[in-house]
């Protein structure tokens, strides 16, 4: 009986501390992410990321019609069709922390465990300005007319 308790207490401390490390907005991860070319998801909808977007990102938009949330099948579904392993590293973003977290969870949940959150778009396109020298090739400000791509306009600070 001890033996059963001892055992139920571990896996109970190895849960809570995997709990715990999730739902964590990490900017700093997440642009060193980014750099090292992983897959970007944003979460926004339809306007807000024609308005303005991380380069290759793609938009995965989580309002539908009657502006309720996607499902969280309707999440993972889409997400199977562009992520074969479900231990890739992933960087998510959205409009506000909140629903970045939201969705981080519903992965989490579904079992894609190399979620990095950005949290939300600002803040995340923010934080890549702060490590370049000039504005990035990466971020597209559809008001400013996307500039052209074929001529770099920054230098990465190593």
């Amino acid at each position: 009986m001890r033996k059963w308790i001892a055992a139920a207490v571990t896996a109970t401390t190895l849960l809570a501390s995997f709990c715990a490390q999730a739902g964590i907005i990490d900017v700093n991860r997440a642009v060193d992410e980014i750099r090292d070319g992983a897959l970007i998801l944003d979460l926004r909808n339809n306007s807000d990321f024609a308005a303005g977007n991380i380069h290759n990102s793609l938009q995965v938009d989580l309002t539908l019609e009657n502006g309720t949330g996607i499902s969280a099948e309707g999440l993972a579904y889409q997400l199977r069709l562009v992520v074969l392993d479900p231990n890739a590293t992933v960087v998510i973003y959205s409009d506000t922390n909140q629903h970045a977290l939201e969705a981080e969870d519903t992965l989490i949940r579904r079992g894609y465990f190399g979620i990095v959150n950005g949290g939300n778009y600002n803040e995340l396109r923010d934080a890549l300005f702060d490590h370049v020298e000039d504005t990035p090739t990466w971020v597209f400000d559809n008001d400013d007319d996307i500039a052209d791509q074929s001529t770099p306009t920054t230098t990465p600070i190593e």
